[in-house]
């Protein structure tokens, strides 16, 4: 039954389509040309590919970016609020990362935005050897065996993802 209901249906769109002639095939040559100038977009975007990540600029630029100019009571003299730290890092860094490192390095209070000090995190060395495996065409992970007085002996782990047009660090892990 289904079957004779759709043979109908053709029948009578072909039937309705029919004095329409010239211009349905002028549509029909109009969509092949947009198909196929579609296809070819989708070919040249999967040929050109995403270069790989710019790590030691952005494992620079990260902490840079937490390091920030204050006063001699640790006031930050460039941000007002945790949520404008987060922004400029997110420029960087994930938005759970920015977050994160927000939330250990900044602190309102008084209506102003203060840097709690201490210690950086262990971080990549990028003056020493490290991996880099691309994880797939938008993921990289670097990793690093490191040592410094403080933490001792470590093995850092960063991930890469490209989103919105650039290269952010997504998350990191420390052993």
């Amino acid at each position: 039954m289904k079957k004779y209901i759709g043979i109908a249906m053709l029948v009578g769109a072909l039937t309705f389509t029919s004095g329409c002639g010239t211009n349905l095939s002028k549509v029909a040559d109009e969509h092949s040309q947009m198909m196929i100038s579609s296809i070819e977009t989708k070919a040249e975007a999967k040929t050109s590919s995403v270069e790989k990540p710019d790590v030691e600029k952005l494992s620079t630029e990260i902490v840079d970016r937490i390091v920030q100019e204050t006063d001699a009571n640790y006031k930050v003299e460039e941000f007002q609020s945790i949520e404008e730290v987060e922004q400029h890092l997110q420029e960087v860094a994930s938005k759970e990362l920015a977050s994160q490192i927000a939330d250990v390095y900044f602190e309102e209070r008084d209506g102003a935005l203060y840097l709690i000090p201490t210690e950086i995190f262990p971080w990549v060395n990028t003056d020493k050897p490290y991996e880099l495996n691309q994880k797939n065409e938008f993921e990289y992970e670097l990793t690093q065996s490191n040592e410094s007085e403080l933490y001792g002996a470590y093995t850092i782990k960063i991930n890469y993802v490209y989103e919105n047009n650039h290269w952010i660090v997504k998350n990191f892990e420390v052993k």
